[in-house]
């Protein structure tokens, strides 16, 4: 039997399990129920904090006792830590289980610190009455002087790691030692002076010299005459990682590619069985924001459009169009339409008016571009669901021949071409728009929202359609990202314009009785952006939350803590002492 024993006793937001190391359920002839209620050894924890270890550099490096840890821990190279990437801000959140704007200490400044209102998870912890010692060991002087102070029964700072963990060592000799704080920052020394990164053989080697010093510290723990009667939970983290270059196609602009950001944790115990907390990604969550529904007829007509002159023309360039659309119910009360465009510069669809558009089909979507004399048109898609969806047509010209396509949700690739096309044909003066056109191509208009509207001047490849078409956003991650010519999000939630975020700076001006309303829809296709995304992964703030409910002290609310649960798998048998 194996059960999910929350290390706090309550949820966490999300369990993202990777590999799990089985074992028996007996050991030397016992069997043991995996009750929490009957979890034996006396609770106790050990936190090591090694500042300024990027989380992506602990992975890369594997070294080989923190590695280890990890067979039996809830771990995760993939934490988030304070955005300013300071010392005092990061310890401040480890220690008060809040951030910077409830505990007040900005970057390395101290002297708004509230730590009356806010104070360091040991006073809980005594109140309680379940703290016999607690000792703090710090490297950096502010760290103990400015933040730890008489929190704790012993305080003490030191001019070396090694003396760090001497000092570890030595208090884990002492029966009566309860919480063990060790503060290590030769390898943020390291990182400052040479550079935080694996390629940087003065920062792999501190590292590497402070996992021999946790080596030695868990010798010395298990070491203990009671530790068969005892029930550690073993906290290694880092406060923050370290400036680096990051490639400009690898920065979406999260914080998980911030390497000042980057961090890493585990909490260890020996019946944990391994389980690692990864960036969120691909999870569904709900489209949510504020945008503008698109509809006709002519005398209630809402759109957004621009006079571009020859700006969104093709012209004899390739081009890849795309949007994420949703439509309701249109005049036959169902998702229906009878040809209305709905995106485009076009004029009529026909082979004499020159131009591209997008429009609706009966059931599917069409993608129609036309040199004055010739139009290559395709179809695609057949859904009548209401939900959101996204289209992308490309043009590709080679030689006199234009190659057509039409991606639905990226995938469903139809293509058309136009042989001895005339190339310098592609061209209207019409505006570009997006919503309501007066030339419907028969008699319905179009009722849709249309958000996360993006024009390249180049042909997307069909890999980076089909990976980029459920996002909801582009950024620089995106490889193609220097050739946006227009991105239009369509959810400002206020104003006359829709704004155009590349460097065009292309406005789409809305035209009509226009409203913004709020939408939230939970697509079966898109994965929108994570609303606090790092929360899903560890933070320095989660660490009090972690240490009260181990050492079963309930989390007040009247206390603000910002942490959270982090769920373990609990082996079923008791681990013997000095194993």
């Amino acid at each position: 039997m194996k059960k999910i024993i929350p290390l706090l006793g309550v949820a966490a937001i999300l369990s993202l399990c990777a590999c799990n190391k089985e074992s028996k359920d007996t050991l030397d002839g016992k069997v043991y129920t995996n009750d929490p209620g009957k979890l034996s050894g006396k609770p106790k924890v050990l936190c090591l904090v090694i500042d300024g270890v990027r989380g992506e550099t602990m992975r890369s490096l594997k070294p080989a006792v923190i590695w280890s840890m990890r067979d039996s821990a809830v771990f995760s190279w993939s934490g988030i830590g304070d955005v300013s990437g300071a010392d005092g801000a990061t310890w401040a959140d480890m220690l008060t289980g809040v951030t910077g704007k409830q505990h007040g200490v900005i970057g390395d400044d101290y002297t708004k610190a509230d730590l009356v209102n806010h104070p360091v998870f040991t006073k809980y912890l005594k109140d309680a009455g379940v703290l016999s010692r607690s000792a703090a060991f710090c490297a950096a002087a502010p760290l103990s002087q400015q933040l730890i102070g008489n929190s704790m029964d012993v305080n003490k700072v030191f001019t070396s790691d090694t003396d760090v963990k001497n000092a570890v060592i030595n208090e884990l000799g002492n029966d009566s030692a309860t919480i063990v704080f060790a503060e290590f920052n030769q390898v943020n020394a390291a990182g400052k002076q040479y550079g935080y990164d694996e390629s940087i053989p003065q920062y792999v080697n501190a590292i590497q010299d402070a996992d021999n010093k946790v080596g030695e510290i868990m010798n010395a723990l298990r070491a203990r005459k009671n530790y068969a009667d005892e029930n550690w939970l073993v906290i290694v983290t880092s406060n923050h990682g370290g400036t680096w270059p990051v490639a400009p196609q690898d920065a979406d602009g999260t914080p998980f590619t911030n390497p000042v950001q980057n961090t890493f944790t585990l909490f260890f115990n020996p019946r944990f069985e391994s389980q690692v907390i990864v960036r969120p990604e691909n999870i569904r969550v709900a489209y949510e924001g504020s945008t503008v529904r698109l509809f006709g007829p002519p005398d209630s007509y809402v759109r957004a459009e621009i006079a571009d002159g020859d700006f969104y023309n093709i012209q004899g360039r390739n081009m890849t169009f795309e949007a994420k659309v949703k439509f309701n119910k249109g005049p036959n009360g169902n998702y229906t339409f009878s040809y209305p465009p709905f995106f485009g510069k076009c004029t009529q669809r026909s082979s004499a008016n020159p131009g591209w558009a997008f429009f609706r089909n009966g059931s599917n979507i069409s993608f129609y571009v036309a040199d004055g004399t010739t139009k290559a048109e395709v179809g695609s898609g057949n859904f009548k669901d209401g939900d959101w969806h996204n289209i992308t047509g490309t043009v590709e010209i080679n030689g006199n021949t234009v190659n057509t396509a039409l991606f639905i949700d990226g995938d469903n690739k139809v293509t058309g071409s136009i042989v001895n096309a005339n190339i310098n044909g592609f061209k209207t003066d019409r505006n570009t728009i997006l919503g309501y056109f007066e030339a419907v191509f028969t008699d319905q208009y179009v009722d849709m929202y249309m958000t996360d509207v993006r024009i390249f001047n180049t042909v997307v490849s069909d890999e980076t359609i089909k990976l980029w078409a459920p996002r909801t956003y582009v950024n620089r991650a995106h490889p193609n990202y220097a050739n946006l010519i227009g991105y239009w999000p369509c959810t400002d939630g206020k104003g006359a314009v829709f704004t155009d975020q590349s460097p065009s700076k292309k406005n789409l001006s809305l035209k009509g009785k226009y409203t913004w309303s709020s939408f939230s829809d939970l697509s079966g296709y898109l994965f929108p952006v994570i609303p606090n995304q790092e929360k899903y992964v560890p933070n320095p703030a989660d660490i009090p939350f972690v240490i009260l409910g181990w050492m079963k002290v309930p989390v007040q609310a009247d206390w603000n803590l910002e942490g959270k649960a982090w769920p373990a798998n609990y082996r079923d048998f008791p681990i013997p002492a000095n194993k």
